[in-house]
């Protein structure tokens, strides 16, 4: 039988870490590329300044040449690893809200179907009270027969014809 609510109540294809296996390397996001694209910037600004010292407040050390392109490699490798796993995380909580939407949607259709069955009860019992009533008031031949059939159907047999009772 289809589903009557489509894939929106369907869960996501699978866990968090398989979203990472969607976009192509290095699985960041639009956030992650504008903080990996920022860090690589900021990388590149103090390459091309000055990478033979850091400063600090007060204070300035001294590094060899050589040594600040690779710190510098190192900090923007960083602020990449850092976008990525702000994306996983995003990716997570967004994977996570979808789970509960879908959780409460199953739960409130749940609701709604037992709402109706109990309607549906309800009905079957105010039917059966006005045959019973009917019969006890007035117990003629077709009040009788259309207690039968109740019964029956509620039963789950087949009620006899009505044209074999006369009714």
């Amino acid at each position: 039988m289809p589903n009557p609510e489509g894939l929106a109540s369907q869960q996501p294809a699978g866990p968090p870490e398989s979203i990472d296996l969607l976009r192509p390397w290095p699985g960041l996001d639009r956030l992650g590329w504008l903080q990996a694209i920022g860090g690589l910037l900021l990388g590149l600004i103090a390459l091309f300044s000055s990478y033979d010292h850091i400063t600090l407040p007060g204070t300035s050390l001294q590094l060899q040449q050589q040594w600040g392109i690779p710190l510098i490699a190192a900090s923007v490798a960083t602020v990449v690893v850092d976008a990525q796993l702000a994306s996983r995380a995003r990716d997570r909580i967004a994977y996570e809200a979808d789970r509960d939407r879908n959780r409460t949607s199953r739960s409130r259709k749940r609701s709604a179907e037992s709402r109706e069955r109990q309607i549906e009860s309800l009905e079957r019992l105010h039917s059966a009270g006005v045959l019973s009533a009917r019969f006890q008031l007035h117990p003629s031949a077709s009040n009788r027969a259309r207690l039968r059939a109740f019964l029956a159907l509620i039963s789950g047999e087949i009620p006899p014809d009505r044209g074999e009772e006369g009714g």
